[in-house]
């Protein structure tokens, strides 16, 4: 099979791969505790939803690490020759799947937060505004990536079609 990437993107790629991995882990070990445990200091509302949100900051930081597991397996499709086989699908589906399961964490975080901080006295409302725009426009972004890997995944089935069909023709 012909070999469409050149190997030192794919050296590059997989770099990059490993450090947003490395600070993912960072994430989960130092950041998320750390930022659970300030929002509950500073606000009341948020005292009593401290492990919810660790919990739920620690379960989509393990989402974005599963699905470079399949961003990986696709470079190593990439850089073989094989990525337009049947063989990449159950790697897309796998990153579609942690970036749903990612979205619905952030709505959960979303909504909890905003009916906990809404009548809180400590939190004023430009803390409340900010910190819910945010995360709506995490949810946006989030949602757009899950729809744009769908699409991606229409057209590598597309390729895997024609590169199939070319196959039997030559």
């Amino acid at each position: 099979m012909k070999k469409y990437m050149n190997q030192w993107v794919l050296y590059g790629l997989k770099t990059i791969v490993v450090l947003i991995w490395l600070g993912c882990l960072w994430g989960q070990f130092i950041v998320v505790p750390v930022f659970s445990e300030t929002l509950a200091g500073i606000y009341s509302s948020q005292a009593p939803l401290h492990w919810l949100y660790l919990i739920l900051g620690e379960l989509f930081l393990a989402c974005v690490e599963i699905a470079f597991i399949g961003v990986w397996r696709l470079f190593s499709l990439s850089g073989s020759g094989t990525m337009f086989t049947a063989k990449a699908f159950p790697h897309v589906d796998l990153i579609i799947g942690c970036a749903s399961a990612g979205t619905a964490l952030t709505a959960i975080i979303l909504v909890t937060f905003a009916v906990s901080a809404w009548n809180d006295a400590t939190m004023q409302g430009m803390d409340c505004f900010s910190i819910a725009a945010i995360l709506g426009a995490t949810l946006v972004a989030e949602i757009g990536f899950i729809l744009l890997m769908i699409v991606m995944k229409g057209l590598l089935r597309a390729a895997t079609d024609q590169s199939d069909e070319l196959e039997q023709v030559i």
